[in-house]
């Protein structure tokens, strides 16, 4: 049985803070993150971020094989893909070379890591991408297939609305970001990651992105006196040093969402299937952007994975 904490039912694993932050100039944090303190290196946040220059290219259009050019074994038109190769009428796999999607949609860059699993990979990607750099963006440029797990739990400051619109985890062991189809935190990403089984540094990001992101901006807005705004729902707060970034951040622990309140990936498809995009445009955005680019499955062990 999962945890419960009236009003926040948090992230799985978000709680950052900088004190020196300055305000996210890309579009601002959510205040519902993490803490206070210093760093521990002062020249920290003049690093530049470990990351090659890429070149954001349009993506190419997809030839088609002329007919003649088809191998032998590929079924004539019309004959219903008996063999499972040529005709979709028996529902055959999509080729795995396919483009899918949108090809004016965003792809990741080369040299860039689709499938970030570190803060510092997040950061990358979304430095890779075109301002200004839409949520809907950053969810077409991740690399299939992706994890997911949700939940229609409203106990958190990224609450869900309800099933149709649950709050959806994107699970990258040991990171894990999530999003809200629709309400009030619809242009937030979460990100958490993972430092034991059950705890965790977790931040908050608005979208869009209109500057690049940085160790100080990061975790701006997320400070809450000496505290974080994770420590009111997230217990076991501490001050520390990140393993990954030369900041002090600040750590707390993870809270199981509800059994009762999961939502299967199959029920979110059939959101994205009989999405109006006329009426929610917006909405319908983030469920193509889940859904059209590749695999989408469950994750096998929801957010409560082991390291």
């Amino acid at each position: 049985m999962r945890a419960f904490l009236p009003d926040c039912w948090y992230m799985t694993g978000m709680a950052l803070f900088i004190r020196r932050g300055a305000p996210l100039a890309f579009g601002g944090l959510l205040a519902a993150a993490c803490g206070n303190g210093d760093d521990l290196d002062p020249a920290a946040s003049e690093r530049p971020l470990p990351m090659q220059p890429v070149e954001v290219r349009p993506a190419q259009p997809v030839m088609e094989t002329p007919p003649e050019e088809l191998p032998d074994e590929v079924d004539p038109p019309g004959t219903g893909g008996v063999s499972g190769i040529g005709g979709s009428d028996q529902g055959g796999e999509e080729d795995p070379g396919e483009e899918l999607g949108d090809p004016d949609a965003c792809r990741t860059p080369n040299g860039v890591s689709g499938t970030p699993r570190t803060l510092e990979q997040a950061i990358i990607l979304m430095n890779s991408l075109p301002r200004p750099t839409t949520l809907k963006c950053f969810l077409q440029a991740l690399e299939r297939p992706l994890s997911l797990y949700m939940t229609s739990s409203d106990q958190s400051l990224q609450p869900s609305p309800g099933p149709r619109s649950p709050r959806t985890f994107i699970v990258n062991e040991p990171l894990v970001i999530s999003i809200v189809l629709d309400g009030p935190a619809a242009a937030a990403l979460e990100l958490g990651l993972r430092t034991t089984e059950t705890r965790s540094i977790k931040t908050e990001i608005i979208f869009p992105l209109t500057t690049d992101v940085n160790y100080d901006n990061f975790f701006a807005a997320v400070t809450q006196g000496e505290s974080t705004k994770c420590a009111a729902c997230h217990t076991g707060e501490v001050q520390t040093l990140s393993p990954e970034l030369p900041i002090e951040v600040f750590e707390s622990d993870i809270i199981r969402p509800f059994e009762d309140t999961e939502v299967t990936v199959g029920s979110l498809r059939d959101e994205h299937e009989s999405c109006d995009e006329a009426a929610e445009p917006d909405r319908c955005g983030l469920l193509s952007a889940l859904f059209d680019y590749g695999e989408v499955r469950a994750a096998p062990l929801g957010i409560m994975f082991g390291l």
